[in-house]
């Protein structure tokens, strides 16, 4: 059965638009659903679980060994993005920054080069204030594409293998996977916009496999 995490699919989602807002003014679009999901292949209870944000004088979420992401680049968009940690928030959901030139990485899932997991990348798809972010047009990436995943320890290379757009209360367990083959993720927002919330209806959802 293909289970599902409400809580991290709806906060997931909350949280990459809580500044957003630019909505039909520049329109993100339809995200045609492309490739194959790579299979995670994990026993079950694997996924994440609920964490609250570290309180002051405490440590994140452990991940496992492995190299920290620090830039994101995806050549056939011209996006070279920075990377910082993040880590969740109280009830559950995944932080992003604010920042929507600048993406985040999950510290409590899986790193680059550890052979195992998915990595997850999220960031803004926009915002009010400044526009369209590092991941606007994440919807036109194509399998194949190539994304290079720069980490304290030198390059991760991956390829796009699907694209998928899900209701943001729909988002699968799987996506946060921390066991089964290595993948990468990258999330944004996208579909319809919502005026009176300022929020968008889906997650945007690429996949990518190493090299």
């Amino acid at each position: 059965m293909n289970r599902r995490w409400p809580w991290l699919g709806v906060i997931v989602g909350l949280g990459l638009i809580v500044t957003a807002g630019v909505g039909p003014t520049i329109g993100v679009g339809d995200t045609p659903q492309v490739g194959r999901v790579p299979a995670v292949q994990a026993a079950a209870g694997t996924g994440p679980t609920v964490r609250a944000a570290p309180r002051s004088g405490t440590r994140p979420p452990t991940a496992m060994a492995g190299q920290a992401p620090q830039r994101l680049m995806l050549p056939s968009l011209r996006v070279d993005a920075p990377i910082t940690p993040v880590a969740t928030l109280p009830g559950g959901g995944l932080a992003v920054p604010a920042n929507p030139e600048v993406l985040g990485w999950w510290q409590g899932g899986a790193r680059p080069g550890t052979g195992q997991g998915t990595v997850v990348i999220d960031g803004h798809v926009d915002t009010a204030a400044d526009g369209p972010g590092a991941l606007f047009h994440l919807r036109e990436l194509r399998p194949g594409d190539p994304v290079v995943l720069s980490t304290d320890h030198g390059p991760q290379r991956y390829l796009i293998a699907a694209l998928r757009s899900y209701l943001k209360a729909d988002l699968p367990a799987e996506v946060f996977a921390r066991r089964g083959q290595p993948r990468l993720v990258i999330i944004t927002c996208g579909g319809a916009f919502n005026e009176k919330t300022r929020q968008y209806a889906d997650n945007i959802v690429a996949y990518a496999l190493p090299a």
